[in-house]
């Protein structure tokens, strides 16, 4: 008796290595001759060995699939559902996915209107015939699926921005359609030809090293020693290093990398002098740059030298130390040395750095500060990276804040003729952002940097105000009273900054304690912790995905315990053709995770689930699925698009967190590569009221008494500034 044979099209892709070489899990449905779907309700689960697998997987294609099948019967949101699995003995593609095209037609700007929803009926209908199609403008055809007018815009759409040669070259060649989207949006019509001259190419768009040098070896044909793929190991470790925060990296590490890279000690020396001699790094000493991080680290040191080279008082002696007095007589603000030093030097210097940790009166430094650019008629812009961090400067000082990319992208430097630019949080600020904002600004406009540089280093690569905070040749104040609170938890705090390990109570009521417990009751007693006081509380994390005090596991546990039968938001699944729960509940907070101009909504904003509405499968990007009240205030339609960028924030990580404050905050402790000084520091000076440490004593507390993660970050930004420094001196001397 022959195995049965069905067509089956791929609904999505459970498991796969790269291009489908490791085997691959996917489900499908079957369909018949036409493309139509046989059988509603039976789901296919197809686990297919690397044997008979000659291209990757991809949702949308067909395949002749030859194997018996043994159902089982799965419950979905309620819904019972029959899933067959089938081990196939033999598999044939039928036709590719398409998924180029229809994204393509679906997402460019030339093809509006056409939607995810009819790209796809135009491929299952025409397949690899659409093409034709639509390099022959043949409307009647394209009628067959949607208006005549519609397919007549089409048609003369794709004649100006249609690329059928290389969309189909993209498919051919197994790209997945994420980069294949950059590869078209970045190289046009020309793309095929440039990744054939060079494969090595793609790395360029963020791909992964070990998939590039697999199809340039097996696809394109290049041997292991051709100069292309040693230069390409070159750039893909130097991108590797600036991926994970270093601008630079020493020789013998960038040697190190290339010999697991390339699998070869012989072929590592030789990548280093091919890349060389096409100049594709910048040698300094034994240090090594890429060139984009370093055009950005040497823009930056020069633009802070250009304005720290020289002393240009806004305010005469008298007319400063009026201004303090007046500053001192409102609402009896009194200011300690420190803070009137920082002022004095925002008077004097084009550039300066305003330093100091938790309550040592940064704001009130801030509200005079701007006072004085005002009162010298100069327009003040205050910004952070973060649109939370952003929002806390405004409420402080009164004046309008914005975010770092909000301000570039409304900037107008005609707009003021002299301005200042503040950058709060500045801790927060990596390389590129620092060089965005410096390179945009006039050279006569002032820049002062207020942060704390203990706090946790960028998320990005470089670092900004840990290297400028202690340079000596720049004009620096650090504030080191207490203003804001007192007490145990200043206490605790300045002692973590300082590297030392401050003595905690573990009662749970004192204003700082850590709890110790094993790590498998961490969840637990953050729980009860967190139980105590709901509406008071912030649970902050050092890590997201471990099982015990990570953020993604508590999160869940506290909804179950909480909201477990609060109304599920639900949104179509294309998949099994149903409702699907997104994880969220009404009731449940939220946090934001990207910044929305439209809305006025921030990223790290925090928010309540008012209310969901199932999506239908019909629905746009754009529509009301539900709405949050956020910590503005404010209620705001919770929409498709916004949801992938939204998470429960029972807890949060503390990353998130920095640049915000709560009254009390619960912090699970567990060793991690991530947990060091900067980390706890960070997490304990968001408290206003009390923290709660909550898990391994030992762990924290070596983390405290060891390095900073910061300092192990190669950086070249204080060697660039000295050297910037020295010779606008020079230049001066020569002058003179």
């Amino acid at each position: 008796m022959n195995p049965p044979v069905m067509t089956l099209r791929v609904s999505a892709v459970r498991s796969q290595n790269p291009y489908g070489r490791g085997g691959a899990i996917f489900t499908g449905v079957e369909v018949d001759d036409r493309g139509w779907r046989v059988d509603a309700k039976t789901h296919y689960v197809v686990k297919a060995s690397s044997q008979l697998l000659l291209a990757p997987v991809e949702a949308g294609q067909l395949w002749r699939v030859t194997g018996p099948s043994k159902p089982n019967t799965i419950v979905i949101n309620g819904y019972r559902l029959t899933e067959s699995t089938i081990t196939p003995d033999a598999m044939e593609m039928l036709r590719p996915s398409g998924e180029h095209i229809i994204t393509l037609l679906a997402q460019g700007d030339a093809f509006e209107g056409i939607g995810e929803v009819k790209a796809r009926r135009l491929w299952e209908h025409f397949g690899d015939t659409l093409f034709a199609v639509l390099d022959q403008s043949d409307v009647d055809q394209l009628e067959a699926v949607m208006p005549r007018a519609m397919a007549q815009r089409l048609a003369e759409a794709w004649l100006q921005w249609g690329n059928t040669f290389t969309l189909q070259w993209l498919q051919s060649k197994g790209f997945a359609v994420s980069l294949g989207r950059k590869i078209l949006d970045f190289y046009g019509k020309d793309a095929a030809k440039r990744i054939e001259d060079d494969p090595y190419r793609l790395l360029s768009f963020a791909a992964n090293w070990a998939v590039v040098d697999t199809l340039a070896q097996n696809t394109f044909g290049l041997v292991a020693t051709d100069p292309r793929r040693l230069a390409g190991a070159v750039e893909e470790a130097l991108y590797a290093s600036f991926d994970a925060g270093h601008t630079c990296i020493p020789e013998a590490e960038l040697l190190q990398r290339l010999r697991s890279l390339l699998q070869s000690s012989d072929l590592a020396k030789s990548a280093v002098l091919q890349a060389e001699s096409l100049v594709r790094f910048i040698r300094q000493g034994d240090r090594l740059h890429a060139p984009g991080p370093y055009v950005m680290e040497r823009g930056v040191a020069q633009a802070i030298a250009i304005r720290a080279s020289k002393a240009l008082p806004l305010l005469d002696e008298r007319s400063l130390a009026a201004h303090i007095a007046d500053y001192q007589g409102q609402g009896g603000i009194s200011l300690h040395h420190k803070q009137i030093e920082a002022l004095a030097l925002a008077n004097a210097h084009p550039f300066c750095v305003i330093t100091g940790g938790a309550g040592t009166g940064k704001t009130t430094v801030l509200r005079g500060m701007f006072q004085l650019y005002e009162r010298a008629g100069y327009t003040v812009y205050p910004m952070a990276l973060s649109g939370r961090a952003a929002k806390r400067i405004g409420e402080a000082t009164g004046h309008s804040a914005q975010t770092i990319a909000g301000f570039l992208k409304h900037f107008d430097a005609n707009a003021a003729r002299n301005a200042v630019v503040v950058i709060d949080e500045a801790s927060m600020v990596d390389l590129p952002s620092a060089y965005r904002v410096l390179r945009q600004l006039p050279e006569h406009y002032r820049v002062v940097l207020v942060g704390d540089p203990n706090q946790l280093p960028p998320v990005g690569p470089g670092l900004l105000l840990h290297e400028l905070a202690h340079h000596p040749r720049l004009p620096v104040v650090e504030l080191t009273q207490i203003k804001r609170y007192g007490g145990a938890i200043a206490e605790a705090a300045a002692l973590i900054r300082s590297g030392e390990w401050p003595s905690l109570a573990d009662d749970a009521n004192a204003d700082i304690a850590f709890v110790p417990c094993a790590l498998d009751q961490i969840n637990e007693i953050v729980l009860g912790l967190y139980d105590q006081d709901r509406s008071g509380s912030q649970i902050l994390c050092a890590t997201r995905s471990a099982a015990f005090g990570g953020m993604n596991a508590i999160n869940a546990l506290c909804q179950k315990r909480i909201n477990d039968h609060g109304e599920p938001l639900m949104i179509w699944n294309l998949e099994f053709d149903q409702p699907q729960g997104t994880g969220l509940r009404v009731g449940d907070p939220v946090i934001c995770l990207r910044n929305d101009w439209e809305i006025d909504l921030q990223n790290g904003s925090l928010g309540v689930l008012l209310s969901a509405e199932i999506a239908a499968p019909d629905k746009a990007p754009g529509s009301r699925i539900g709405s949050v009240l956020w910590d503005d205030g404010r209620t705001r339609d919770l929409t498709i698009d916004l949801l992938a960028h939204l998470e429960l924030a029972y807890a949060i990580t503390i990353h998130k967190a920095q640049g915000s404050g709560f009254g009390r905050v619960i912090i699970p402790v567990r060793h991690s590569k991530l947990l060091d000084r900067t980390l706890l520091y960070t997490a304990v000076t968001r408290a206003e009221q009390q923290v709660i440490l909550v898990g391994d004593v030992h762990a924290a507390k070596a983390a405290v008494l060891a390095p900073r993660h910061s300092e192990r970050r190669h950086v070249a930004l204080g060697a660039m500034l000295d050297a910037e420094l020295s010779e606008g001196l020079a230049t001066m001397k020569g002058e003179d």
